[in-house]
């Protein structure tokens, strides 16, 4: 029982880590964004570097610092009219059996630009490298591939790379060459994954694998009492990851439910007396009010010529020791049309608090603060639109708690916590933190149901964190048309469902569907970048399946030729075999395809592409969709996480 309750807390500490390494890289992509540098450079080990595109590598923490001064022109902070969002999403992030490092691909997604002067859309991926230094997690390699850095004006499609992957390199020598030469946008490069394949792949890992070695082993014999303790320590520590996962569950759950205007259940999401400040109207206190507020937004449920995904990212959560409260940051990026009207681009960050209640978490505060607005046919490099203000026909019940300027103003919204290398706990423990477990004459064989209990609730957790690795690279292979692996991560009797061109079963027909999207591998001036993020994961109870809503958000095109945005939702399902992650259903509802050089305000209602007569599915579409400008709901898999009612719409007829 020693042994087996010391692998569980090993096995704990892996979960544990990977959520660590996740807020470090998350927190990176926060400093970067507004210029600072030394909060930044703060996150590496002393012997860390860093490879941005092709500038080359900078080695130690004082030539990282170095570096990405002179990204920032030699000075801390954005100046007046500058924008560097460099958002970061789609982690896969794998620790090494014995917990001492680890290895992370990301895709950084940049928002970057100056008023009145320019405006890029930039795109790559990390491969990076991590290392546990006296119990906390460092940078130990960070390396961005530049996939393209271009103008707003033209996008992808007709624009080249605008700097081919060198920025400062020129003025500042790296202390070695880059460590893969490639060529950027036209020109196209698939950066190597740390990663096998998940499923077939040579170095799978199946669920509970640990590296015994690093175990620590047991040198005397424990009473029932003492195993007791030890294990209401660690499932004390167990509750707050399972509560990090229910509350990144339960924002995911607001911005799907923001995108279709589900006001009621938005405003359910809430605490009581929970609030809500939304940019600068101020803050709206209590439930109703909150709903009163959504309302004045527009009109509850989907509705024809509507837009508004409203994408939640790059969470930094933390939960107080008690396991009552929690605090956490998110970027939000939102894509919003009224046919005929407008269309526009949006960024923010909340900084939201959340409230344990009977069992169940909820969001307290919620506080977005924007960072920019701009019309679609603009773009930040000439319009950006002021913040909002307290609405005459909408009075808030207090006035704004920060007044502040958006872009072209640099403002930084608050952390909640402090840097995650260099500074304090977020919470200071107290002894009021710990509730005792009575462990005085307990038997053994309590202390084993205690032992097996705490076993199934780690499972889980490792359980939903493969899941979202497996989606992530599931991201990658399609946006790398890498079809035979993609392919292989679905079960034998899986399924593929995409763009209403019906059902493909088994992974030889999953195969065959994949052909639709092009030819296997990279190709010139070729882009097929799917984004996959805010996943929803919902394991079952007994670890054998999972369900998942998460969103897909792709840039597409031709060099010369087209451009074009793709925006859906995926229903997912999963199942674990041997041990072993797979995806057995994966359907996506596409919320429109529109052509770059159009957007979506005067964009036409056509169906999706539908069955292709020369690659028939084996089955017909299981359920047919709208996309925008049309109204449509994707079914949720799961309840309103507060109320546990069902969520449904009558969608109006698909024509």
């Amino acid at each position: 029982m020693q042994d087996k309750l010391a692998v569980l807390e090993f096995r704990m500490t892996l979960v544990d880590d990977a959520k660590a390494v996740k807020r470090l890289q998350r927190a990176y992509g926060y400093y970067i964004d507004k210029g600072l540098w030394d909060e930044a450079a703060d996150l590496f080990a002393d012997d860390g570097s860093i490879e941005i595109a092709l500038d080359g590598v900078y080695l130690g923490k004082a030539r990282v610092r170095q570096y990405l001064r002179a990204l920032g022109h030699g000075r801390e902070g954005l100046a007046y009219g500058e924008l560097n969002e460099h958002i970061q999403l789609q982690g896969v992030v794998n620790v090494a059996p014995d917990g001492n490092s680890a290895r992370g691909r990301w895709r950084c997604f940049i928002i970057q630009g100056k008023l009145g002067d320019h405006a890029y859309w930039g795109e790559g991926p990390y491969e990076n490298e991590y290392v546990k230094d006296n119990g906390v997690w460092k940078i130990k390699k960070l390396h961005w591939y530049q996939t393209f850095l271009v103008p707003y004006d033209g996008g992808w499609a007709k624009n080249r790379d605008v700097n081919g992957g060198k920025y400062v390199s020129d003025t500042l020598a790296p202390d070695s060459p880059p460590s893969v030469q490639y060529k950027t946008w036209p020109d196209t490069f698939l950066p190597p994954f740390h990663f096998d394949n998940p499923v077939t792949g040579k170095d799978v890992r199946k669920m509970g694998a640990v590296d015994m070695a690093a175990v620590p082993k047991a040198t005397t014999a424990a009473t029932p009492e003492a195993l007791a303790g030890k294990l209401a320590a660690l499932a004390r520590q167990v509750g707050l990851l399972e509560d990090e996962h229910q509350i990144e569950n339960l924002q995911r759950i607001y911005g799907f439910y923001v995108d279709k205007s589900m006001w009621t259940q938005v405003a359910d999401l809430f605490a009581d007396d929970g609030t809500l400040e939304i940019g600068g109207r101020g803050v709206f206190v209590g439930k109703q009010r909150v709903f009163e507020y959504l309302n004045f937004l527009g009109d509850e449920f989907p509705r024809d010529g509507w837009l508004y995904d409203h994408m939640q990212l790059q969470p930094v959560i933390h939960v107080a020791p008690d396991g009552k409260t929690a605090r956490g940051r998110w970027r939000f990026f939102t894509t919003g049309a009224e046919f005929g009207k407008f269309h526009q681009w949006g960024m923010g960050v909340y900084e939201n608090t959340y409230a344990k209640e009977d069992g169940v978490w909820k969001i307290k505060n919620l506080h977005a603060y924007f960072t920019m607005y701009t019309p679609y046919d603009d773009g930040w490099g000439r319009t950006a639109d002021p913040n909002t203000r307290p609405e005459q026909d909408l009075p808030p019940d207090l006035p704004p708690s920060e007044v502040y300027d958006t872009y072209p103003a640099v403002y930084v919204p608050p952390f909640h916590y402090p840097n995650p290398v260099t500074g304090r706990p977020v919470y200071q423990e107290t002894v009021t933190d710990y509730v005792e477990i009575p462990t005085v004459g307990i038997e053994m064989d309590e202390v084993a149901l205690m032992l097996d209990k705490l076993e199934q609730r780690i499972t889980l957790l490792e359980d939903a964190e493969a899941v979202e690795n497996l989606h992530a690279i599931y991201g990658y292979y399609l946006a790398g048309n890498q079809w035979d692996e993609l392919a292989d991560i679905f079960a034998d009797n899986g399924s593929i469902e995409i763009a209403m061109r019906g059902v493909y079963v088994g992974k030889k027909s999953i195969r065959r569907n994949l052909d639709l999207y092009g030819k296997q591998g990279i190709h010139y001036g070729v882009l097929h970048n799917h984004m996959q993020f805010q996943p929803v994961i919902n394991i079952a109870p007994d670890g054998g399946t999972a369900r998942m809503r998460s969103r897909a958000f792709s840039i597409l095109g031709e060099y010369g030729k087209s451009g074009s945005w793709m925006g859906g939702v995926y229903e997912n399902e999963f199942v674990k075999q041997d041990g072993v992650w797979r995806i057995r259903h994966d359907q996506v509802f596409n919320t429109y395809f529109a052509p770059y050089d159009q957007g979506w305000k005067d964009l036409q209602h056509y169906q999706p592409p539908g069955i292709t007569a020369s690659n028939p599915p084996d089955k017909p579409p299981s359920m047919p969709f709208n996309m925008y400008p049309r109204a449509f709901l994707p079914p949720y898999h799961y309840p309103n996480p507060v109320t546990g009612k069902k969520v449904s719409w009558t969608a109006p007829e698909i024509n």
